[in-house]
């Protein structure tokens, strides 16, 4: 971890050379504002012991600085050996500054970060020292003249003894001194050491380190330093009063009244100004950063606060530190999220633009409404369809006011209503796929054909929260349709009487010409059945022509259906010379179902010639007709429903006639078999079974057979045969005999 160099020079100012180091600089400032009370308090000392003769106060002068050089001596060397760890941080902060280059100053870049048990060490001495050097320098003073007064009869013998009165005088003075080193002692130490404590911390919180050092209450500090202050001078001025009461009046009492009034009155402001300057300073930095919140409005390159002292001072600068750590992330937070949101803005407004030009673009019109029915979206091609201008015009609007009720019909000419419109039961939980819709006078006076599809928009939690529709405009499509459903009719119409009379003269030669060759009898007889052939493909399309225009239509009868059936095996049989088909009836007596015998033709006919055509190697066809009766609706096969006979015949019937037809050929591919009733496919297409056709007979087939209120489906293995079923309602109730 890197750190700040402006945390290396704020106190120590490395670099510059004439600038103490930091312990002479210490050292200097102590010992140097105690001078000047050293050399007043000799002479106060003296006074109180009433020694008045020169050569004996002389000899106790030299005495007091002998001890004084002592004292002094021994408070500096504890004081540097208790400032070494900060020495020694300050070293490796003056080192690691010089490697930036040459001596010059670097502040751009932080310095390496000093071992983890050099700060500590160094937060323990700028913590701790202040108040354990200043009781010991209290102590010293308090004791440094105990010595000088047992001395004094050594050195005078004929002096008079102190008494009670001077004894309690020489009590008080010491006292005095004790109380007024304390607080200066601790006040110049606390000034002077405060600033390194401050940068330790600031160190030590950058290295993420817990603060060492004993915390001690600032209210105890003010208690203790608060009386010492009223003590010292009270001691000072008492002791003073009995030392001069305590014999006779000798000269000089002015002089002592002096020098007694001067260390007095100069001592407590000095101590004053040390410790306000000490509390002072902690509360500005603190009342300064959050100035700076105030009138800047975010944190950001706020410097942290110092820890100076332990106490509540220290609390508070801790707290308002951590707060501003928090204040920082957050801030740092929300530019984040706000440069994320901008960044998702700008990515949003460009898919929205991008999706608006993908759908301004569609062929097929789009709209989108909210669960109130009120358009929010529609695109160029939806306005185009509708014939409508201003796209924001349309917004907010009703669905059924924008696609124009009152225009709006279904495909058999029907209105609509707004419960039927594709976006109205979208929103009611509906999906609408291709569904048909006819607006009545559109461009250019034309009638529109839509083909829309619509569903619901829904929340995570499935609400629906709105509906999407998009409509195609089919008119094109339709009328194409038409001319080509128009043209298969007319082409089929056309064919029909040349295959008439193709098959007509190939029967009238059959009949007329008994003595005709084999081979040409053989040729006559494949012009008639590929007439047939032929006029069975017409007949298909004009079926599939008439399916698409929903003009089929289906004249119902009673049919006996073995019969029937009987008449398209005969016919298969004879073209079918590999192949054994065979009839099967399983009731009593024949079925007689209401149906189109000629429709019923076409579906036998396409399922016997699937048969026979995919069973190559030929084999067995099994046709078989039987009366079950009707399964339930929700049983498979699927389309199990007799809702065209019921609406015929007023009831279903419970009875059907089922026709299977199978065959042991090459069956159809499991992935094919789920289209196998669509129009135009083929499910051998493009495979070594692929014999042609035109992929209507089975769509023909299934239409056919739903016209009848009938069913039908299959089983198929491939390579093993298939097995095609169909079933038709009865005319009337079978009896329970003929069931199967």
């Amino acid at each position: 971890m890197a750190i700040s160099r402006a945390a290396w020079a704020r106190i120590w100012n490395p670099g510059r050379s004439r600038t103490l180091s930091f312990t002479p600089r210490v050292v200097a400032y102590a010992f140097g504002i105690e001078l000047p009370y050293s050399l007043l308090v000799p002479v106060a000392h003296l006074r109180l012991l009433g020694v008045v003769d020169s050569a004996v106060q002389a000899r106790l002068l030299g005495l007091i600085g002998l001890m004084y050089l002592v004292k002094t001596g021994g408070l500096i060397a504890l004081l540097v050996h208790m400032l070494r760890p900060i020495e020694r941080l300050r070293q490796y902060a003056v080192a690691h500054r010089l490697q930036s280059g040459a001596g010059v100053e670097d502040t751009s870049s932080g310095g390496a970060a000093p071992p983890e048990e050099v700060v500590l060490a160094a937060a323990n001495a700028a913590y701790d020292t202040p108040l354990a050097f200043a009781t010991v320098w209290a102590v010293s003073w308090g004791l440094l003249y105990l010595p000088v007064t047992m001395a004094l009869y050594l050195i005078a013998p004929d002096q008079s003894p102190l008494g009670v009165q001077r004894g309690v005088a020489l009590a008080l003075f010491a006292l005095a001194l004790f109380a007024a080193a304390l607080p200066l002692a601790y006040s110049i130490l606390g000034r002077l050491l405060a600033p390194a404590a401050g940068v330790i911390s600031l160190i030590a919180r950058e290295r993420g380190l817990s603060m060492p050092g004993k915390g001690y209450s600032l209210a105890v500090r003010l208690v203790i330093l608060g009386a010492c202050l009223a003590i010292a001078p009270t001691s000072w001025m008492a002791a003073m009063v009995l030392g001069e009461t305590a014999g006779p009046a000798k000269p000089g009492l002015k002089l002592t009244l002096a020098i007694f009034s001067m260390v007095a009155v100069t001592w407590a402001p000095v101590c004053a100004g040390f410790l306000a300057g000490a509390l002072a300073g902690p509360l500005q930095q603190v009342a300064a950063v959050i100035q700076k919140i105030v009138q800047r409005g975010e944190v950001d390159r706020l410097e942290r606060i110092p820890v100076y002292f332990k106490d509540e001072i220290g609390a508070l600068a801790g707290g308002v530190n951590a707060m501003v750590d928090r204040l920082e992330e957050s801030s740092r937070r929300t530019r984040s999220y706000l440069a994320e949101r901008e960044r998702l803005l700008q990515d949003a407004a460009q898919r929205a633009a991008q999706l608006g030009a993908v759908l301004d673009n569609l062929v097929e019109g789009v709209f989108a409404c909210d669960r109130q029915g009120r358009l929010t979206m529609i695109n160029a091609s939806g306005l185009r369809l509708l014939g409508l201008s201003g796209r924001s015009e349309q917004a907010g609007r009703m669905v059924e006011e924008v696609m124009d009720l009152g225009r709006m019909r279904h495909s058999d000419g029907r209105a609509f209503t707004r419960d039927e419109l594709p976006m109205v039961r979208a929103l009611a939980g509906e999906t609408i796929v291709q569904e048909e819709q006819v607006l009545a006078d559109g461009r250019a006076g034309r009638d529109v054909f839509l083909r829309t599809s619509a569903a619901p928009i829904r929340s995570e939690g499935g609400a629906v929260l709105g509906a999407v529709a998009v409509a195609r405009d089919v008119t094109e499509l339709m009328e194409l349709d038409l001319v080509k459903d128009q043209f298969i009719r007319v082409g089929a119409h056309e064919l029909k009487t040349p295959v008439a009379i193709m098959k007509g003269y190939a029967l009238a030669l059959l009949r007329n010409s008994n003595d005709l060759p084999a081979p040409r009898r053989k040729m006559l007889e494949a012009i008639d059945r590929g007439a047939d052939r032929i006029n069975r493909i017409v007949d298909d399309l004009l079926a599939i022509s008439q399916v698409t225009l929903d003009v089929l239509q289906v004249s119902e009868e009673d049919v006996d259906l073995k019969e029937l059936v009987q008449e398209s095996v005969d016919r298969v049989a004879k073209s079918a010379s590999r192949h054994r088909v065979r009839l099967s009836l399983d009731a009593e007596r024949p079925p007689v179902v209401r149906a189109d015998p000629e429709r019923l033709r076409q579906v036998l006919a396409s399922l016997l010639d699937n048969a026979v055509k995919y069973s190559p190697d030929g084999g067995d066809v099994d046709v078989r007709v039987a009366v079950a009766e009707r399964a339930p609706a929700s049983s498979p096969p699927s389309s199990c429903d007799a809702a065209l006979f019921s609406q015929r015949h007023g009831a279903a019937p419970r009875f059907e006639a089922v026709v299977s037809v199978r065959d042991q050929g090459v069956g159809i591919p499991a992935h094919r078999q789920e289209r196998i009733f669509e129009r135009f496919f083929r499910a051998h297409t493009d495979t070594r079974h692929d014999y042609g056709g035109m992929g209507i007979g089975l769509f023909l087939a299934k239409d056919m057979i739903t016209r009848h209120g009938g069913r039908i489906w299959f089983e198929s293995e491939e390579d093993s045969g298939s097995t095609f079923y169909f079933t038709l309602p009865l005319s009337s109730e079978a009896p329970a005999a003929d069931r199967r």
